[in-house]
């Protein structure tokens, strides 16, 4: 007889300084956690708000459990995390996130496959726009690259699928830990989703894009906020370059990545597309710790296999 299907769900939310966010998104959270028929609870970690967050959570949501860490880890903090909960599927999102009530539900159902590391949601912007959930992976000219984008309602976006990166869903708790979670070599953020879901499917599992479940994305502001669209643009090309010395492994891409680089720096002078070289420079002394990294175990998927399951 088979083992019924009953895993316990823990939805936990990423909070720094969100105060205002959680008081609009929190309640929505909330509410699908008690419409799901799994046995659902909520998690808010709170990376050392210097607003008071916590306290707003504490005063207004009895049933939501505060985990206050240590330092601002960004999404590492949810290693510590996972570490200490004992759930078997853990559905991580943002303070910035609000959800239909029912989005619980259709990304449980797909882990009845042993296989299954992240089920990923359909995302919105809050004003309606679509913003991904299914995204796919490729290499071009010698570097690594993702991209979500469909036209809004298309058959594609709506299509139950492979997905290859997701900063936010639900994950298999155990396979998420066995992985190592995210890796802080990405710090500030930047593509450390990406790492994960690609370590996984070379593991053997499965990322899958779940369109029936619906969440509403405010968007990456406070990383413009922060570093401004010029500085998120070289973090962001920083962490393509340590996403490439860390995990490919196929010659062909390495010769590929080798051969063209010194054209592609060249051409990015050229049209005055400084984010990228100053990426590759601010990327050269993280090297040593991306190649002490590296995973190149092929016995179940190599790059290429990767590449055209999620491509």
């Amino acid at each position: 007889m088979n083992k019924p299907f009953e895993p316990t769900v823990n939805i936990i939310v990423l909070n720094y300084n969100g105060k205002d966010l959680l008081a609009e998104c929190l309640p929505s959270i909330v509410e699908a956690s008690h419409v799901s028929r799994y046995s659902c609870k909520v998690t808010v970690i709170d990376n050392v708000s210097i607003d008071d967050s916590v306290e707003f959570v504490r005063a207004n949501f009895s049933d939501v459990e505060v985990v206050e860490a240590k330092e601002n880890l960004v999404l590492c903090s949810y290693n510590d995390a996972l570490r200490s909960t004992k759930d078997d599927i853990v559905i991580l999102l943002n303070n910035d996130i609000k959800v239909k009530n029912d989005f619980v539900d259709p990304l449980i159902e797909l882990f009845k496959q042993e296989d299954v590391f992240l089920v990923s949601p359909k995302s919105y912007f809050f004003d309606g726009r679509y913003e991904g959930g299914k995204s796919y992976a490729f290499m071009r000219y010698g570097i690594f690259g993702t991209d979500h984008y469909f036209k809004e309602d298309c058959e594609q976006a709506d299509e139950e699928s492979y997905t290859f990166a997701s900063g936010y869903g639900a994950f298999d708790r155990e396979k998420f830990l066995e992985l190592g979670g995210y890796d802080d070599l990405y710090l500030p953020g930047r593509l450390e989703d990406a790492d994960l879901c690609f370590r996984a499917w070379k593991r053997g599992y499965k990322c899958y894009y779940q369109p029936e479940s619906v969440v509403y994305h405010k968007g990456a502001e406070s990383f413009n906020d922060n570093f401004g669209v010029s500085g998120t643009l070289v973090i962001t090309f920083r962490n393509v370059f340590l996403f490439m010395w860390k995990n490919i492994s196929s010659p062909l891409f390495l010769i590929e990545h080798i051969v063209l680089l010194l054209p592609r720096l060249i051409f990015a002078c050229l049209r005055g597309q400084t984010e990228f070289v100053y990426g590759f420079l601010k990327a050269i002394p993280l090297l040593p710790r991306a190649l002490k990294k590296r995973n190149i175990d092929n016995r179940l998927l190599k790059d290429r296999d990767i590449f055209k399951i999620v491509g």
